[in-house]
């Protein structure tokens, strides 16, 4: 049976449960089913949806797909996500990470779904709308702002160091010297970058 996990860092896990299943509960009811949803390729006659919860826990049922069971704990939020088929699979994540992006869009959630046997982060996303963490979709920016402003500062460096000897009569060997302590310099500020999101993504894992 297909299974994904995710664990939601908020202070807030219990109203956006409680929240989750009060609007599945309403499209099971007859209400109007969302506009998100039929965006989706999601219809009433595609599935048919029950909730039952509790301040700290529910069950959303999208039958024929599977199941979403939530948690809420002190400052985290838990969800796991059952189903027959990974077509069903992805059709209830679907729904919960647009649901949850929806519920906090004021101050967006960082979701991140997770195998319980594979520790990889799941990377499905049909059409971009899966709520990633701020680090995820922010990852590769500092990258690159670290590398254009090594680059600057390099440059500078070195041409400080050509024109000091073209003032001067210093020798090819102190020239070598100044370019040899910006090369240091590069690498070890690149070593402490790379340190650095090393520590935060074992602190994730």
């Amino acid at each position: 049976m297909p299974v994904l996990e995710a664990a939601v860092e908020t202070d807030r896990a219990s109203r956006y449960l409680v929240q989750f299943c009060k609007h599945a509960e309403k499209m099971g009811s007859g209400g109007h089913m969302p506009k998100t949803h039929s965006r989706a390729g999601v219809s009433r006659d595609d599935v048919q949806v029950s909730a039952r919860w509790s301040d700290d826990g529910g069950t959303v049922t999208f039958v024929p797909w599977g199941t979403c069971t939530l948690t809420a704990g002190p400052g985290t939020l838990g969800l796991r996500v059952e189903a027959d088929t990974e077509d069903g699979l992805r059709r209830i994540q679907d729904i919960v990470s647009r649901d949850l992006e929806r519920f906090s869009r004021r101050a967006p959630l960082a979701l991140v779904w997770r195998r319980p046997d594979d520790p990889r982060i799941d990377q499905h996303d049909p059409d971009d709308r899966t709520v990633r963490p701020a680090g995820h979709r922010r990852g590769r920016a500092p990258a690159i702002v670290l590398a254009v402003g090594v680059i600057a500062v390099a440059a500078l460096h070195l041409g400080l160091a050509g024109a000091i000897g073209a003032g001067s009569h210093w020798t090819g060997t102190a020239t070598n010297v100044v370019v040899g302590l910006v090369v240091v310099k590069v690498a070890l500020i690149a070593a402490g970058h790379f340190r650095l999101r090393h520590r935060r993504a074992a602190g994730r894992s």
